[in-house]
């Protein structure tokens, strides 16, 4: 089992004037390798004291829910760890279409790294990685990488499809605002839902047939078609058929970021 290409579009449908913005802020979770449990609850005061308290907390990574565009590629977060020498390295990812590209340092203090971090979770900027070690690592097989649910701020590792579907209901309820799907890797993009009951929103993100990254969204009525799509994604890892209903907002969120 392979991952889908999101496929041509046959034209690039523009948002109508007057529409009303559906973008939501962006969702982060703070992973700690050891001693603490990961959080959604994203704080400049909980990356402050993670960051200087390193030794307790081993390696700590900043991860989106969905890819930050950037020149460098599909930023999906920033860590930190402690190496050998008592340094600390700094590390900004990125998804490409063949696997991950990374960009490191050892060059920065405690507070710059606070900063970077910061700076990343406030206002979606990267470091300036220019001169930074970079590196390129191979992913495992599209089809071992697990599907990750984020519901709201709140992310789920061990899920199945079942999971998906009691999100799907609390959306429908009104019981939460949006959930996401996307793998660790973000290999197979992401598909995400919000909205209220008779009036959601879906928005895909992927590569397309010549490697470049795409945005769609488009509004769904019927629950049991967004149903469709959700089990198709998780079950055989295809997008949406992409109509003419879909409306390509990749500039629109490249502009936002």
């Amino acid at each position: 089992m392979f991952f889908s290409f999101l496929k041509k579009i046959s034209g690039k449908k523009q948002r109508s004037k007057g529409a009303v913005s559906f973008e939501l802020p962006m969702q982060f979770v703070l992973n700690y390798s050891e001693g603490h449990e990961r959080t959604s609850l994203v704080s400049e005061e909980e990356i402050k004291r993670a960051i200087n308290n390193i030794d307790e907390y081993g390696d700590i990574w900043l991860s989106n829910c969905r890819p930050v565009i950037t020149p460098y590629g599909n930023c999906s977060g920033i860590s930190c760890m402690s190496v050998s020498d008592g340094n600390l390295q700094v590390a900004v990812c990125f998804a490409m279409s063949d696997g991950l590209t990374r960009y490191s340092s050892y060059d920065y203090s405690p507070d710059d790294i606070v900063r970077m971090f910061c700076n990343y979770f406030e206002r979606l900027e990267i470091p300036e990685i220019k001169n930074w070690e970079k590196g390129h690592f191979t992913p495992v097989s599209p089809a071992d990488e697990p599907y990750y649910l984020y519901v709201d701020n709140e992310e789920f590792k061990f899920i199945d499809y079942e999971d998906v579907l009691v999100a799907l209901e609390n959306l429908e309820a009104g019981k939460c605002s949006s959930l996401l799907l996307k793998t660790p890797g973000c290999q197979n993009g992401y598909l995400e839902v919000r909205g209220t009951k008779d009036n959601y929103i879906v928005e895909i993100g992927g590569n397309n047939e010549e490697g470049d990254w795409v945005v769609l969204m488009t509004r769904a009525s019927y629950i049991g078609r967004i149903r469709f799509w959700l089990f198709n994604y998780y079950h055989k890892r295809e997008f949406p058929r992409i109509t003419d209903e879909w409306t390509d907002i990749t500039e629109e969120v490249a502009e936002d970021e």
